[in-house]
């Protein structure tokens, strides 16, 4: 933490930190893929692929099967789309710890919002079906038509929205496009080490700390004495 700036509010990833959402993902792109006739591919290489938005997931999986050159993008995205609503919520879960960690920064009376590449309706509905929708002050999703991560422009609307100035909100993220877009937005940025990132390891991510989890996070952030 800078103790120039003390951090007064936190903007989380969804993907991969807050909730675990690759099953679903992965099902409903194989399910396109099979739907088009293609091959599906393994768990981890769609995994590999979150957090761009759903055009860049699959325009990058159509380009690692045979024949996905011949798709069209826009009928690819519906198609996953449309698989991906019938599974959205249904297997996904906040990660281990995520939970407390919330509560422990909103008793705190820190501001918190989500940001994400993910289409607004199915942020909404991931963040209801695990219960910390009425947690967030603002949620900023990638089709509000703000310029998506890795810009800054999301982080920055969140800011405003929460009343916060970027050098006093925390982005908590799992990728480098987590953290090219707190650089951006001049928001220091804390990584968790069990997410996605394309298939990197945490280690290689430019943030100012790793954490374990959100609760480890949120007991930094408020002081909170470890194991209490």
């Amino acid at each position: 933490m800078n103790s120039v700036h003390p951090i007064r509010a936190v903007i989380l990833d969804l993907d991969g930190t807050l909730i675990d959402t690759a099953g679903e993902i992965v099902a409903a792109m194989n399910r396109m893929l099979e739907e088009f006739g293609l091959q599906v591919l393994e768990p981890r290489a769609i995994e590999a692929l979150i957090g761009r938005g759903v055009r860049s997931l699959c325009e990058r999986a159509l380009a690692q099967v045979d024949g996905g050159a011949l798709i069209n993008v826009d009928r690819a995205v519906e198609r996953f789309e449309a698989h991906y609503a019938q599974t959205v919520g249904t297997d996904s879960r906040l990660f281990p710890r995520a939970m407390a960690g919330l509560r422990r920064l909103a008793e705190a009376g820190m501001p918190l919002s989500v940001v994400t590449n993910k289409p607004r309706f199915f942020t909404e509905m991931l963040l209801k079906k695990a219960d910390v929708h009425a947690l967030m002050k603002a949620i900023v999703a990638g089709d509000d038509g703000i310029a998506r991560k890795p810009a800054g422009d999301m982080l920055l609307a969140a800011c405003e929205k929460m009343g916060t100035r970027p050098a006093e909100t925390l982005m908590l993220g799992d990728s480098d496009n987590d953290v090219l877009a707190a650089r951006a937005a001049g928001c220091p940025v804390w990584c968790v080490p069990y997410g996605y990132n394309e298939g990197r390891e945490p280690e290689t991510l430019n943030c100012d700390r790793l954490v374990a989890d959100i609760d480890e996070a949120a007991r930094l952030l408020t002081g909170a004495v470890p194991g209490a």
